[in-house]
């Protein structure tokens, strides 16, 4: 089955990425922090989430999204003996037109095994994460596709996606994230001005 993509308006229409049409809005049920946009797919326990940081500048550019993703780990609770960074790297202008060739942006994929809601029962997510460094808008921008490949039988998730087994085809999850990012483009850069 081929994906459907809609795009959507981000941060009140500052943005743009086609997102699959199968996620839903989260702010329409949930409160969700202002530097944040998410959505989700509960039957398939996928999220995309992008959001707005401000710039670390006492990162460098090549280290930047694995200090992000450390971040992200960091703030989840999750040890380092349940998460890897499988690769990463820069994203090239063809992956992310709509950008100078001269702003920085990298790809990382990682896994993580990790619990929803304080279970026991762990499921195995590949975290799929871009950065785009703002400097001149002293923004760090991610955009982060996060996937269940695994759910344990235990997990609540399990109920959610009502016993449906991830399709765990990496290839296809690559190019779904690539597609995003393709489409992704900053049509005010007001919203980063600063007060």
């Amino acid at each position: 089955m081929s994906e459907i993509f809609e795009k959507r308006q981000l941060y009140g229409g500052a943005i743009e990425i086609d997102i699959p049409k199968r996620f839903v809005d989260v702010t329409t049920y949930r409160h969700v922090p202002d530097h944040q946009e998410l959505f989700s797919d509960e039957k398939t326990d996928q999220s995309v989430i992008i959001e707005l940081n401000e710039i670390q500048d006492h990162i460098s550019n090549a280290d930047a999204i694995k200090h992000h993703y450390e971040v992200l780990i960091e703030d989840a609770g999750i040890s380092s003996d349940k998460s890897i960074i499988v690769n990463y790297r820069d994203l090239t202008v063809d992956e992310m037109p709509h950008f100078d060739p001269s702003i920085p942006k990298y790809v990382l994929l990682a896994q993580q095994k990790i619990a929803k809601f304080n279970e026991s029962a762990e499921n195995t997510i590949n975290i799929y994460m871009a950065l785009v460094r703002l400097a001149k808008s002293r923004t760090d921008l991610l955009i982060t596709y996060n996937e269940a490949i695994t759910i344990a039988p235990a997990s609540s998730s399990m109920a959610v996606v009502q016993n449906v087994t991830p399709s765990n085809d990496q290839s296809k999850s690559q190019q779904l994230f690539l597609a995003m990012l393709k489409s992704f483009k900053i049509k005010d850069y007001s919203l980063f001005v600063h007060n």
